[in-house]
């Protein structure tokens, strides 16, 4: 029979393998035996395993040690047990103690080790000590004299501990049994705190309880405007452990955070001082207690709110550790180096100062952590922030961040519709894509959603005309569609409504397809040609060089806004005056003039001041995409340029093109010049000479 809670007995077995004799030498083969049997190594991981340093944990944990504990972890390597038996050694020679009882108090000082291994703290609590079987003053002096102990929190002055006296050995070892009759306890709130804890009948915590047995009375407290126990400059205790874990700024707050009571969490002060004076320790600047420790697990995955610390004045932040301030130190040095602008270097050190100073520099920041703060406040920057701390590796991409814009773009657009219609239009995007019943080359999202944008107003009039599905379209309806628009509008309804149900009856999804057999005519427009007055002086008008590399590129060589964003670096081949141009399927080589030549080679010289050690690849780059290796300029950029020229991009290379078709007849010349197709060169020959041409469209 076991009796939990006694010591273990040592008897001796009543037959030793057939030997009558229990001599020295019997009992020596004896303990071999028993040594053999419980196998050579005496550290069982199931008995107190170590966790990771610093893991925090969410409920405090009584351990049940004795002696048996201690022999199964005797070979266990504990940090700092050499330390401690030199200490013990030191305690013996001053108390006078002997040998026998100093090898019961490294029995102990391992117990204690152990459970500091155990709890994945640094220290041992001395909360621990009341576990310990036995000499628990002994070994609380010994730690002491080492600089392991971790001293228990004081209580506030109105908590008065009883003093009980002593119990003898027997009554101190002996743990009476519960009785059945009595609840377990069950986890409830404190009625005067709100505190989270554990018990079977009490409403109250035991602080509470203490507080309330000594005849304190209840008050309303200035804060939580409840009627919870004593105050303490009129706050009460639930109100003054949220003010001390959130900072001062939850002074004003009417509301109290969730937490665990008995026992009181550790490194918590709440003696009777002012509520702000957590903000003015260690020069005013309290250290956060909330920095995340490499191999600490997550409980659950929450969004942080970033408001609060976003719009708290420097000097009220909570102190960096070392290891911040080397980072900041290396952004510094990075931003010297690359040469960064005044108002990117403030706004990425205040970004990383606000950051750090709450998570630390010891394990990799979320990339979410650092989007989400960059948006709760103006003046904070999160692009070359990101790439800082990639670069070292403190940085957990989100692929959601990464996403491609044009996908996101007809993703909100498909969930305007209703489900119906949505439904048959994903799937319409899954054929296009690649993805469908049918294998076909899948187009780009950038395709996809310029046919959304197209097929948008003809669905909005459908779905206010009370069709709820696509299968209920009829071929009038799509020609009541292309009758609201003339021209190329017209044309492109017909192309995008064509694709659509094309895509659906191959998916099964439609019985018929209502735009089979219908016929739209072709369309001959004349490309406009732009007046000399507009166009006189546009290069003397650009602002700076990246303008006037642009201003070249469309006016001179007739390139769109696509061929120049797709322009590299190593395409400018400027020994060679050569600039390759990269199209789908084919190449065209430009060969670069002198006044193209001078602003390519101004432009590069720029680039190379401004962003020195950017590596994106581009030709042309900004101070928004020379961080980001895989960014290229957006088309709004370059339309950005002719704007104060009052003429469009596509307008200006147009009428470059007209005008050399104006020079020759010949239409091989326009498609070695610009690189055109031989369609595109004959409508331009077509506009130039009507005359020449007509006898080519008999």
């Amino acid at each position: 029979m076991i009796f939990y809670g006694l010591a273990a007995t040592h008897a001796q077995p009543l037959r030793k393998y057939g030997r009558r004799t229990v001599g020295g030498r019997e009992r020596l083969h004896w303990v071999e035996a028993r040594n053999a049997r419980q196998g050579p190594c005496r550290d069982d991981p199931a008995v107190l395993p170590p966790v990771l340093r610093g893991q925090l944990s969410l409920f405090p944990v009584r351990h049940q040690l004795s002696i048996q504990v201690c022999r199964r972890i005797l070979q266990r390597p504990l940090d700092g047990y050499d330390e401690l038996v030199e200490h013990t050694a030191a305690f013996a020679a001053d108390t006078g103690i002997g040998k026998p009882m100093q090898r019961k108090l490294v029995e102990m000082l391992r117990l204690a080790l152990a459970v500091r291994d155990a709890d994945g703290d640094d220290l041992v609590d001395e909360r621990v000590l009341g576990d310990i079987p036995n000499f628990t003053r002994s070994v609380r002096a010994i730690l002491q004299r080492a600089e392991m102990l971790r001293p228990e929190p004081p209580l506030p002055p109105f908590y008065h501990r009883v003093p009980s006296p002593r119990p003898r050995l027997a009554q101190r070892r002996v743990r009476p049994l519960r009785a059945p009759t009595q609840p377990d306890p069950t986890p409830r709130s404190c009625v005067l705190c709100d505190c989270w804890f554990s018990a079977s009948r009490r409403g109250r915590c035991l602080r509470c309880s203490q507080a309330g047995g000594l005849g304190a009375a209840a008050a309303m407290c200035g804060r939580c405007r409840r009627s919870a126990g004593p105050l303490i400059d009129g706050r009460c205790r639930g109100c003054r452990i949220h003010i001390a874990v959130h900072g001062p700024g939850a002074e004003h707050e009417p509301f109290t955070q969730l937490w665990f009571g008995e026992p009181l969490p550790t490194g918590l002060a709440l003696l009777r001082r002012p509520a702000t004076s957590a903000a003015t320790e260690h020069g005013g600047r309290p250290v956060s207690e909330h920095l995340a420790f490499p191999g600490q697990q997550a409980l659950f995955e929450a969004r942080r709110d970033w408001r609060r610390l976003a719009y708290t004045p420097a000097h009220l932040l909570p102190t960096l550790t070392p290891a911040a301030e080397t980072l900041l130190a290396e952004l510094a040095s990075q931003a010297q180096r690359e040469r960064w602008e005044k108002g990117p270097v403030t706004s990425t050190r205040q970004t990383l100062t606000i950051l750090l100073s709450w998570l630390g520099a010891n394990t990799p920041v979320r990339e979410t952590d650092l989007h989400d703060l960059a948006q709760t406040k103006e003046h904070l920057s999160a692009r070359r922030a990101a790439r800082f701390l990639h670069e070292r590796g403190l940085l957990i991409v989100d692929p959601n961040l990464h996403r491609d814009s044009d996908q996101d773009r007809v993703e909100r657009e498909l969930a305007a519709f209703p489900e119906t219609i949505g439904r048959e239009l994903r799937a319409w995007v899954r054929a296009v894509r690649g993805e469908g019943r049918w294998e076909r080359p899948g187009r780009s999202y950038h395709s996809i959603a310029r046919y959304v944008g197209v097929l948008k107003p003809v669905l909005d009039r459908w779905i206010d005309n009370g069709i709820d599905s696509l299968r209920t379209v009829t071929r009038q309806d799509i020609e009541e569609a292309i009758a609201t628009r003339t021209g190329t509008p017209a044309r492109a309804i017909h192309i995008v409504l064509r694709n659509v149900f094309r895509a659906l009856r191959q998916e099964r999804l439609i019985f018929r397809d209502p735009t089979r057999g219908l016929v739209f005519s072709g369309i001959t427009t004349v490309p406009p040609s732009v007046p000399s007055d507009r166009l006189a002086g546009l290069l003397d008008r650009a602002r700076s060089a990246f303008d006037h590399v642009v201003i070249v590129l469309v006016c001179v060589h007739a390139l769109n806004g696509t061929d120049i964003r797709r322009l590299f670096l190593s395409d400018l081949d400027l020994p060679r005056e050569r600039l390759l141009v990269r199209r789908p399927g084919r190449r065209h080589v430009i060969y670069l003039d002198e006044t193209t030549y001078r602003s390519v080679a101004e432009w590069t010289r720029e680039r190379h001041r401004r962003w020195p050690a950017s590596a994106n690849p581009h030709l042309l780059i900004n101070r928004w995409t020379a961080v980001d290796p895989n960014a290229a300029i957006t088309t709004a950029a370059l339309h950005g340029t002719f704007q104060h020229a009052g003429v469009s991009m596509q307008t200006a290379r147009q009428d470059r093109i007209l005008h050399e078709a104006y020079e020759t007849e010949d239409p091989l010349h326009l498609i070695r010049l610009f690189g055109i197709s031989a369609t595109t060169a004959m409508r331009y020959i077509t506009a130039a000479h009507p005359e020449r041409t007509a006898k080519l469209l008999l």
